[in-house]
C-alpha cells in the first residue's frame, strides 16, 4: 500500500528513496524507511535508474536541499529529546518516518508522538505504519491547516499538563493560506507550554509566490528571509526565533561536499526554529 498522491508528497518520498538507496554516504538521505510508502513498481524503477537519469535529478537544486532538510529535522528531533521535550507533534507528516526511525530513542525517553495530516492521508499512513508496531507511543489525528480553527488539535497541545512539546512542519507552509497559517502559529503559541519549540520551513516572499496556490490557498504563506523581520513577525504570534537559516546555507552546512562541485544550491526557502514566549 502506498500513500495517496497529494500535491508533491509522493514525489518527495520518491526522491528520498533515491537519495537513501543510490547516493554515497556523504550525500545519502538518512530516511531508509521511506520506501515503504512507495508502490513496488516505483521501488523497482529507482533501483534501475541509469547514471544519466541520476545526473538529471542531481542537477535540480531542490534535490540536495531535500537531503539537507531531512538531516536538519532529524537533528531537531534528537536535540529536542535531549533538551527534555516529551511530546512531538508532526503536522503535515506525509511520508515522514521519524517516529519509526527514532523509535528506540523515543521509547527510551518516554516521548509520545502525534502524527497529523489531512484525513485520507493520515488514514493511509496509519495503515502503512502498522508494520512498525509503534502504537505504544504514536497517535494519529486528521487536520487541515486551511480550516479556520482546530479545537480538537488545540486541546492536545500540552499547556494544561505543563509538558514541553516540539511541533514540526516539514515542507508544509507553502501550501497553506497565509491567514490560516498565521492563525495556526498563534494557536500553537496559545496552546503550548512556554519553552516548547515550533520548527518549520517556509518559502521566501517574492520567490515563486504562485507555488502552492490551489482552490483553498489563494495566497500561500510567505515570509522574509531577514532575521529581524522574521523575529518581529513571530513575536507577534507569541514565538521567539532561536534559529533562522536559508536553504542554501543549510545545504552547504549539511552537505559540504556538494557546495564545492559547482552544483546550484536551492535558494528559495528558509528553516526556522522558534520557542513559545513565556507569559504569552
Amino acid at each position: 500500500m502506498a500513500l495517496p498522491n497529494l500535491s508533491n508528497s509522493l514525489y518527495v518520498a520518491w526522491l528520498r528513496h533515491v537519495q537513501a538507496s543510490r547516493e554515497a554516504d556523504d550525500r545519502r538521505n538518512p530516511d531508509t524507511l521511506v520506501q515503504r510508502f512507495l508502490p513496488l513498481l516505483d521501488r523497482w524503477r529507482i533501483a534501475r535508474l541509469k547514471n544519466e537519469e541520476l545526473a538529471q535529478l542531481r542537477s535540480d537544486p531542490f534535490y540536495y536541499y531535500l537531503t539537507a532538510r531531512t538531516r536538519y529535522y532529524d537533528e531537531v528531533v534528537s536535540n529536542a529529546v535531549a533538551s527534555g521535550v516529551r511530546r512531538i507533534v508532526n503536522v503535515g507528516c506525509g511520508s515522514d518516518t521519524r517516529p519509526y526511525r527514532f523509535a528506540k530513542l523515543l521509547r527510551e525517553f518516554g516521548v509520545r508522538v502525534l502524527e497529523c495530516d489531512q484525513p485520507h492521508a493520515i488514514r493511509a499512513k496509519q495503515r502503512i505504519a502498522q508494520a512498525w508496531d509503534c502504537r505504544d507511543f504514536v497517535d494519529y489525528m486528521s487536520i487541515d491547516l486551511n480550516d479556520a480553527a482546530w479545537p480538537e488539535f488545540a486541546g492536545r497541545l500540552g499547556r494544561r499538563d505543563g509538558q514541553k512539546t516540539l511541533v514540526m512542519m516539514e515542507g508544509v507552509s507553502p501550501y497553506v493560506e497565509a491567514t490560516a497559517f498565521v492563525q495556526f502559529l498563534k494557536t500553537l503559541a496559545d496552546g503550548l507550554v512556554p519553552g516548547s519549540t515550533v520548527a518549520y520551513d517556509y518559502k521566501v516572499r517574492g520567490i515563486k509566490d504562485d507555488f502552492g496556490r490551489g482552490p483553498r490557498t489563494a495566497v500561500p504563506f510567505r515570509l522574509s528571509p531577514s532575521f529581524s523581520e522574521s523575529a518581529l513577525f513571530h513575536l507577534d504570534c507569541g514565538l521567539t526565533v532561536t534559529h533562522l537559516e536559508s536553504s542554501s546555507a543549510l545545504t552547504r552546512r549539511m552537505l559540504p561536499g556538494v557546495a564545492g562541485t559547482g552544483t546550484p544550491l536551492f535558494a528559495e526557502d528558509c528553516v526556522v526554529r522558534t520557542d513559545v514566549v513565556a507569559g504569552h
